[in-house]
């Protein structure tokens, strides 16, 4: 399941095409992953049910539970809006952020009342007031934003209002040994096997693997939101450490 990254730039899909491909070696591209994320918007969906057994539909639950009772949530990096839409269900007003206007399209496909509030931004510029949000959201994003993370992080802590809590949900890396080999594997094997499948050649070879693999470990993205000024910080495991999520709360 990739995620996105932000970018300042504004690059148009046709001038951004004539650049490098998409894969692990141009990861630190903003302009390369809006034009990736623009490319697999079609197949994402499917891509994100194969690739995680149906289980991402959970793990996008146990986030939602945790939102603050009617508070205003801000989704960063909505992608095609799933948790931006459960939150919405759940009963919250929603903004969803993503900086690919073709994932957006499809988010807002899924929203044809206009439920929800759907802007084209970059997670590390957020639009926004300070303290304009009871809760703030990411689902699988976290990885790519690692060049500016903790400026995403300083976002999150602005638009907050005092009280409110950050999650953030993305995969991590099994410790145990059997496990481990076996996310390994699906990494190496499965998910590219699916992503072309879906995807077809716009599949970005390498990305989502070294996304993962060169990620945090859960105690430095802690850290981070620490930095950023946020108390009460923790990380859940689920799927016995395949997948975390992180919380903290603005006092």
């Amino acid at each position: 399941m990739p995620a996105r990254k932000p970018s300042g730039q504004k690059i148009s899909p046709k001038s951004a095409r004539t650049s490098l491909p998409v894969t692990a070696e141009v990861v630190s591209s903003g302009s390369a992953v809006r034009m990736m994320f623009d490319d697999i918007a079609e197949g994402y969906d499917r891509f994100n049910a194969w690739a995680s057994l149906g289980l991402h539909g959970h793990w996008r639950e146990v986030l939602v539970k945790r939102i603050p009772k009617n508070a205003r949530v801000l989704d960063v990096a909505t992608g095609t809006g799933d948790v931006a839409l459960l939150a919405n269900r759940y009963g919250h007003e929603v903004v969803g952020v993503d900086f690919s206007e073709n994932m957006l399209a499809k988010a807002r496909a899924k929203d044809p009342a206009g439920k929800l509030l759907w802007i084209h931004a970059s997670a590390d510029r957020l639009p926004f007031p300070d303290k304009s949000f009871g809760s703030v959201t990411s689902a699988f994003a976290l990885r790519n934003l690692r060049s500016c993370l903790d400026q995403a992080f300083r976002e999150n802590f602005r638009v907050l209002k005092d009280g409110g809590n950050v999650l953030h949900l993305d995969f991590g890396r099994p410790k145990a040994g059997l496990l481990r080999w076996g996310h390994r594997f699906h990494l190496s094997f499965g998910v590219p096997l699916i992503g072309k499948w879906v995807c077809g050649a716009k599949w970005p070879a390498g990305y989502l693997e070294t996304t993962i693999e060169e990620f945090f470990e859960p105690a430095e993205i802690q850290a981070k939101l620490e930095a950023a000024g946020f108390t009460a910080v923790r990380h859940s495991s689920l799927l016995f450490g395949v997948v975390q999520l992180y919380e903290g709360k603005k006092i």
